[in-house]
């Protein structure tokens, strides 16, 4: 189904170079006055234009400009456009079922719709070269995409859910709500119809009652004001305006109190405008597909919403968007985001020096980062479900639950302050293996990454993956020594390195490597050259070493967490002195 599929804004607020992709679920993220909710006004004015405050130039010399890439405008789409002319007017600028729209505004009292000047222009990029809508084509574009239905964050909501008054969030629900209501009771419109004859003026069959008065009225008229005409029109409302004019109640089903929507409080607003949202869902869940796609942006949907009120939320977004709608929204909660969506969600940013940002999304990111396909399908799968790669400013790549749960207890005692107040997440993705791919795929996104491993990762998975040499000269010093620490030991070798036994786990191996006087200067130089790929492995052998236990598993990460929550930061920095080493060398990244 056609969508815009890209939007770029130029001197809007603070937004004054910005290009961002949008799938027909988007999701962004990023921290307060990040210039989300600013994206999503862009996105409204570009289908609605309307004249600017001074406030909405970032530089008052230099024109606004938001341009929109809608895609996925082919024969079938271009057949259901209801008017011929407008179909003509929109089809000579459809290049491969892609069209350009672009609305400008020099000054706070005038603006203007152009079209890409689709001969002029290259496949891929932001067009250069515009003109002015033909005759016909707002029209079209309008057919294709209404007017969107905007969800503030913090807006009056008892004004806009108490009352459907016309431009409200409401109204436009509403709207949508009821089409099929209108649809599957056409008696209410033919009831209509037979009062308006009888009521109105110019009614077929107008009541002699009213034929009586306008006479008698005129002709009362006649002895004071000669030449004047006398009838009383009863207007009667067409079935929507009924929608229009009703109020919203809640009824407490305990007490029976029944109040209307702007007594309630704020949070209850909120609920109940989701609510709506998710009705609508449930309601375009088996309508077939149509002509129209109407944008629903939302801010921060999830706002005084609970856990598990804001998972149903999601889902309902993500049933509205395949059924009629493109969703973009705002959020600051990682239950907004799944596995699904994650690939196509965007990061905004904000700096001095360029404004508004937005990084690559995932999906893109993997694209360009990985060219096989398997690769990238399988690096998506598993980095999908990581949404807290998406509210932090540095992701700490981990190999598994041991290093998910300590290195974040050990960083806060410390620091004396989460991790995540710096804006640092450890997220584990299960095993070192893909640990290059997802450096990749996160350096794409313009993420600050870096992983830590156990001490074998630097002479198995890293030469694999190419980040050290697959012969270099430290792998084979390191299998020279392990060769004589086995006849030392007697433990087992596989090709030159360390394979699990009866009385030896490959981690002992390697831990009996570390502790070793030449096995540590080897440990140390593969550790060093590993940072140069934001790679911490190590040199002890794995975090175990670190703290000193001498078992895995549930029961030894419990006990290793106890043992570092009644530790001080000086003897955790005395006795452990690894950790500190490899947090000031994350946060050195």
């Amino acid at each position: 189904m056609h969508r815009i599929s890209c939007i770029h804004i130029e001197n809007f607020r603070a937004c004054r170079n910005v290009t961002l992709p949008l799938d027909s679920y988007t999701p962004l993220v990023g921290q307060n006055n990040a210039g989300k909710s600013t994206i999503l006004e862009a996105i409204r004015w570009v289908l609605k234009p309307s004249n600017l405050k001074a406030s909405d130039f970032h530089d008052e010399e230099d024109p606004v400009s938001v341009a929109a890439c809608i895609d996925g405008i082919y024969d079938e789409v271009l057949d259901r456009i209801p008017h011929a002319r407008h179909r003509q007017a929109i089809e000579p600028y459809c290049r491969d079922g892609r069209l350009w729209i672009r609305v400008t505004a020099a000054n706070t009292k005038s603006k203007s719709q152009e079209v890409w000047s689709v001969d002029e222009c290259p496949v891929d990029g932001v067009p250069e070269q515009w003109q002015a809508y033909p005759t016909g084509l707002p029209q079209a574009v309008s057919s294709l995409l209404p007017e969107p239905l905007h969800v503030l964050a913090m807006h009056d909501i008892g004004e806009d859910l108490g009352k459907a008054k016309t431009g409200t969030t409401i109204k436009g629900l509403l709207d949508e709500i009821m089409k099929p209501l209108l649809a599957a009771h056409d008696e209410l419109t033919t009831a209509l119809d037979t009062i308006r004859n009888v009521l109105t003026t110019g009614g077929e069959q107008r009541s002699s009652h009213l034929q009586q008065f306008d006479t008698s009225a005129t002709d009362a008229l006649e002895n004071f004001f000669p030449g004047l005409a006398l009838d009383l029109d009863l207007q009667v409302v067409d079935i929507k305006e009924f929608f229009k004019a009703g109020d919203l109640h809640v009824t407490d089903t305990v007490s029976g109190d029944r109040r209307r929507f702007d007594q309630m409080g704020t949070g209850a607003q909120r609920a109940i405008q989701m609510a709506l949202i998710r009705y609508l869902a449930d309601v375009r869940r088996t309508e077939d597909d149509r002509l129209s796609r109407r944008l629903l942006l939302i801010d921060e949907p999830e706002l005084y919403l609970h856990p598990q009120g804001v998972r149903r939320l999601r889902e309902a977004l993500k049933t509205l968007s395949s059924a009629g709608f493109q969703i973009v929204f705002s959020t600051h909660s990682p239950l907004m985001l799944s596995r699904e969506n994650a690939p196509n969600t965007v990061i905004v940013g904000n700096t001095v020096d360029d404004g508004v940002t937005a990084r690559k999304p995932m999906s893109q990111a993997v694209q360009d980062a990985l060219e096989d396909a398997e690769s990238q399908s399988q690096t998506l799968f598993e980095l999908g479900n990581l949404v807290d790669i998406y509210f932090a400013d540095r992701v700490v790549l981990c190999e598994g639950k041991t290093d998910r749960r300590l290195l974040p207890l050990a960083y806060e005692k410390l620091y004396q302050r989460s991790p995540d107040l710096d804006h640092i997440a450890f997220v584990s993705v299960g095993g070192c293996n893909s640990f290059a791919k997802a450096l990749s795929v996160l350096s794409a996104m313009d993420i600050r990454s870096c992983a830590i491993a156990d001490l074998d990762f630097a002479y198995t998975n890293a030469r694999k993956s190419g980040l050290l040499e697959r012969d270099g000269a430290d792998i084979a010093a390191a299998k020279a020594a392990l060769s004589r620490l086995q006849t030392e030991n007697g433990f087992t070798l596989n090709g030159g390195l360390p394979q699990r036994c009866s009385q030896w786990s490959a981690a002992d191996i390697w831990a009996c490597f570390a502790s070793d006087e030449e096995g540590q200067v080897i440990a140390q130089g593969s550790h060093e050259a590993l940072k140069a790929s934001r790679v911490w492995a190590w040199p002890q052998g794995c975090i175990e070493q670190v703290t000193g236990a001498d078992d895995k598993g549930e029961d030894a990460i419990m006990e290793q967490e106890q043992q570092l929550r009644a530790m001080s930061a000086a003897e955790i920095e005395q006795q452990m002195p690894a950790f500190k080493a490899c947090f000031d060398w994350i946060r050195s990244l």
